[in-house]
């Protein structure tokens, strides 16, 4: 899955995993071995910005703080996607949690914020991560129309190429699953499971 590796922990936090943490991945991937390998994340209750060793800026929270999610509180999801999280949800796997994560583009609003990132994470608020993140993406069947239209007459009628009308990058939803299977805390490090990831 693209993205994965670009939000795997430095390795000093992975030396943060503790025995219990460790154990429930271990039963986790016993019960179900048919997911992904799990990522040690600290959980945030707030959107994170940060930029993932390769340089590339992300942010990511709890799904409820998505960015895009529409005035009717629903997140745009590909209908490949959402038929793969209908299946991931009838294998009973007990996530407490969803969480969110979105490629920003380096050239964008974020720019700004780069070299703080370069040094440390940064929470932000709603307001401010849907700025980064920018707007709720057309229907992928809008999308994948104007990508045929444009191919089609070879952007001679298009004065706006398709990389305009699709600003959004790579979102990717995490399953998270704290140790105990206890509610997930701020802060607190938790097994992420990357469910379904797609570009727009």
């Amino acid at each position: 899955m693209r993205g994965q590796q670009l939000l795997t922990p430095s390795p000093s936090s992975k030396l943060q995993v503790d025995r219990e943490l460790a154990e429930l991945s271990v039963q986790i991937n016993q019960m179900w071995p048919s997911l992904p390998e799990p990522l040690p994340l600290a959980w945030t209750e707030t959107p994170l910005i940060s930029i993932d060793r390769s340089g590339v800026p992300w942010i990511i929270g709890p799904a409820e703080h998505d960015p895009l999610r529409t005035a009717s509180g629903r997140t745009v999801i590909p209908y490949k996607q959402r038929a793969q999280l209908k299946r991931v949800a009838k294998l009973g796997v007990p996530f407490q949690r969803l969480a969110i994560a979105h490629e920003l583009d380096p050239e964008g609003p974020v720019r700004e914020l780069l070299p703080a990132l370069r040094t440390q994470p940064q929470t932000c608020s709603n307001e401010l991560a849907r700025a980064l993140v920018g707007e709720v993406p057309a229907h992928p069947g809008v999308t994948r129309a104007v990508m045929v239209l444009d191919a089609a007459v070879s952007g001679a009628t298009s004065a706006v190429g398709i990389n305009a009308v699709v600003s959004v990058l790579d979102p990717i939803i995490f399953g998270v699953i704290a140790p105990a299977l206890a509610p997930p805390r701020h802060g607190y490090l938790c097994l992420w499971y990357p469910l379904v990831a797609w570009r727009w």
